[in-house]
């Protein structure tokens, strides 16, 4: 009868929930849209060190590897990074958070929300300005690449994406009156 040393199991136990624990930060920083999410979080780092002990876990334990488990990690890397790039993360996280969002935009309609940067649902805003027909336009912080100038943010639009011509840089429909923009 074989036995296997505690330390094995444990390594194919603890690599799982860790790539999942990453992945669950990685989703929530990817709402942002864009790749700057990136650099706000040690999230590249965190991969790397993952990957690191992932390869090292499968040399040392040769002889002890569960099939399963070892596959287990990449597997749930790989949805986090479709997810992520997919730009599926923006969408979650825009629904999750519509109702904050219609309500700060409801109060910059009215005049009633601060200037600065805010957090509303997932996402932390800045820069609202009402637009004419009752619409509300604001910047995601943190949002866009880090190699360009582009930035992202969201538009409440009621009487729909071409009330009047104010935004050229429709980027796609979120859901709703909501819309993502982007500008270089």
């Amino acid at each position: 009868m074989r036995t296997v040393p505690w330390t094995a199991r444990a390594v194919w136990i603890v690599l799982p929930v860790a790539t999942t624990l990453l992945s669950m930060v990685t989703m929530t920083a990817a709402a942002t849209s864009g790749v700057r999410w990136m650099l706000r979080e040690p999230i590249a780092l965190g991969w790397l060190l993952l990957f690191c002990t992932w390869l090292t876990a499968v040399v040392v334990t040769k002889r002890h590897r569960p099939v399963f488990t070892v596959a287990l990690a990449p597997v749930i890397a790989l949805v986090t990074l479709v997810a992520a790039v997919s730009g599926a993360c923006t969408w979650v996280g825009f629904t999750l958070s519509e109702a904050a969002l219609n309500d700060y935009a409801h109060a910059v309609v009215a005049g009633t929300a601060g200037e600065g940067q805010k957090r509303v649902g997932l996402f932390t805003v800045t820069s609202p300005q009402r637009l004419t027909q009752g619409g509300v336009s604001f910047a995601i912080a943190g949002s866009g690449s880090f190699l360009s100038l582009e930035r992202y943010g969201m538009a409440y639009l009621p009487k729909g994406a071409d009330d009047g011509g104010e935004f050229d840089e429709l980027d796609r429909h979120l859901g709703g009156d909501w819309y993502l923009w982007m500008t270089d």
